[in-house]
Order: structure tokens, then C-alpha cells, then sequence
């Protein structure tokens, strides 16, 4: 299995076992999550109905984002405004990165792909949900949730 860390922090973000492909000119990631119960012992059928060993009442069963959970990612609250200044400063981290470890010729594109991106995110700014990895990194990637 492969696992993908972000470069800042070196925090585990996914896995190679989640559906995952490049997006936006190659600047991110769109990794595939679904909800699924916290409680392995619980099974969900195609219609929806839960089952466990005690399926007495279903109310209680807690629903996680797999990749969130598995990944111990914590939620931030990010307005356009602090999404945009996080943004600037983490794009040009990844840029240096870049340039010091010999891709400079991955700049331009990546530049062009996460502009299209974040004017893709700051629209529906309202749709997403923000997360960090578990080292609680400010300043490093963030995984969005839409």
C-alpha cells in the first residue's frame, strides 16, 4: 500500500486503497470517501438498514468519513478570507520545495491548476470542510471536503 504524506508536515493524508486521481493540472488530489459506520461490527445493506450483533436501536451507530477517520485528520474552520491568506503562503512553500528538489519544470503547471483551483474553491467556499493532518499543522496541506 502506498501512502500519500503531505510534504510539509510529513502527516499521512491517504492511501493508495482510496479511489484517487490528480486534479486541477496536476496540483491536487481528489481522493473518493464515503461514510461508513465507526463500529466495524456494524454492517450497512444496499437499502440502508444497519445490522450488528445487538441492532436494537440504530440512532446511536456514529457515521465517519472513512479517510477522515482513518487518517486521524481534524476539522479547522477557514473563512474566504483565512482560506486565501493559508492559500498564499502554502503555494509558495510547495513552489520552493519544488524549485529546491529539481521540478522546476512542474512550476508553471502546477501555478496554473491550483489558480483554477482555488477560484474553484473560494466560489463555493460555503461547501467545504477543512482539515488538517494530526500534527495540526497550520502552515502545511489541508484536506478539503466537498
Amino acid at each position: 500500500m502506498k501512502v500519500f504524506k503531505d510534504l510539509i508536515s510529513g502527516d499521512e493524508m491517504f492511501s493508495d486503497s482510496y479511489p484517487h486521481e490528480k486534479v486541477f493540472g496536476d496540483s491536487m488530489w481528489q481522493v473518493k470517501s464515503k461514510y461508513v459506520p465507526k463500529d466495524d461490527n456494524v454492517v450497512i445493506h444496499e437499502k440502508g438498514a444497519f445490522d450488528a450483533d445487538e441492532p436494537e436501536d440504530n440512532a446511536d451507530i456514529e457515521m465517519v468519513n472513512n479517510i477522515i477517520d482513518s487518517f486521524h485528520l481534524q476539522e479547522i474552520q477557514l473563512t474566504k478570507k483565512d482560506f486565501m491568506a493559508y492559500v498564499k503562503g502554502y503555494l509558495k512553500k510547495v513552489v520552493g520545495w519544488m524549485k529546491e528538489n529539481g521540478k522546476e519544470d512542474r512550476v508553471k503547471p502546477f501555478q496554473a491548476g491550483a489558480t483554477e483551483a482555488v477560484k474553484m474553491i473560494v466560489g463555493k467556499i460555503d461547501e467545504f470542510q477543512f482539515f488538517v493532518g494530526p500534527a495540526y499543522d497550520m502552515e502545511a496541506g489541508i484536506a478539503l471536503c466537498w
